[in-house]
């Protein structure tokens, strides 16, 4: 085979990998908008999480905002509810990962807190939607006081005997 031929199956092959990972990359979207979709509508039947009542129920909840250090916040809350002083912030994941109840604590929570000041002062409960949970990532949840959502069957079951207010 010739250097050109080489060069050529080569252009070939990394176009075939752009095509693949565009694929799975929609694949994967579609698998994200279809666990928030489902655990959303569990939650604004029920309009209660770990106990608590809440009036509404939002999904994308979302917002950027430029810090007084110059630098742009952003960020994005799959699902949020909230009344007249507390508010449950639910991550959805496809498959939850055990680095992702400790990332809600230290990246969500305080940038709820920034973007929407109008709920600094609430109590905020956590929750990880799911279909697929490790042992490892359901006791770190426990262990830092964040439901759980999981798809059983065609339910959505709730464990939150153990989740408190940050």
């Amino acid at each position: 085979m010739t250097d050109q031929e080489l060069k050529d199956l080569f252009a070939k092959l990394a176009e075939k990998q752009a095509e693949t990972w565009a694929m799975l990359g929609g694949m994967s979207k579609s698998d994200g908008e279809f666990a928030e979709n489902l655990f959303f509508h569990s939650l604004e039947k029920s309009k209660t999480f770990a106990g608590v009542h809440f009036d509404t129920v939002s999904n994308k909840f979302g917002r950027s905002k430029k810090m007084p250090n110059g630098i742009k916040l952003e960020d994005q809350f799959d699902i949020v509810m909230a009344n007249d002083n507390a508010v449950a912030i639910i991550e959805v994941k496809y498959r939850a990962r055990s680095e992702d109840p400790k990332e809600m604590i230290e990246r969500k929570v305080p940038n709820f807190r920034n973007l929407f000041s109008d709920y600094a002062d609430f109590k905020i409960y956590l929750g990880l939607g799911s279909f697929s949970f490790d042992s490892r990532t359901a006791k770190e949840a426990e262990k830092l006081g964040i439901g759980l959502l999981k798809v059983s069957g065609d339910m959505v079951e709730y464990k939150t005997d153990w989740v408190r207010a940050y």
